[in-house]
């Protein structure tokens, strides 16, 4: 069976500069930072986040701050560009597994304290937020997490 998919989340770009990256959009075509809790949330000394709302998709900006993961790794070898797509799903398990099936490999699970953003309405069992490499099948890679929220409904900023 096939895994229930959201709408699109972001788009993850890796950049050397988030910031001037965000200010040449808010130049260009008046884009505006978005989502700055949750870019606050994910950043962190590895990488700094910044999230801007282009045409009401959320464009979210990395900027690696180690030279080591997979955000350096991208702008080393490949230079500034989309790292991945980003979705959440209704069981991260069944969706990675299927990926797999395919042929795309696990690349990174990311474990984040939900609570920190969203108090008692964060899930106590969300699994990692994972990195799927899908690139070689799809052209991109896969960012997928389950909604850290308890009840359907997605959280704010998603």
């Amino acid at each position: 069976m096939a895994a229930q998919v959201s709408p699109l989340i972001h788009i993850e770009v890796v950049v050397r500069d988030a910031e001037e990256a965000a200010a040449m959009l808010k130049r260009v075509f008046g884009a505006e930072k978005t989502q700055l809790e949750f870019a606050g949330f994910l950043s962190g000394p590895g990488a700094k986040v910044v999230h801007v709302d282009l045409g009401g998709t959320v464009i979210q900006f990395i900027e690696p701050l180690v030279d080591e993961g997979l955000w350096a790794e991208h702008l080393r070898t490949k230079g500034p560009g989309v790292h991945n797509l980003t979705f959440v799903v209704d069981d991260l398990t069944e969706a990675v597994r299927l990926l797999q099936e395919e042929g795309a490999p696990t690349l990174l699970e990311m474990q984040f304290d939900w609570s920190q953003m969203l108090g008692e309405l964060a899930r106590p069992d969300v699994p990692p937020v994972t990195m799927v490499g899908s690139e070689e099948k799809l052209g991109f890679r896969l960012e997928l997490a389950e909604n850290p929220a308890k009840g359907d409904e997605l959280p704010t900023p998603w």
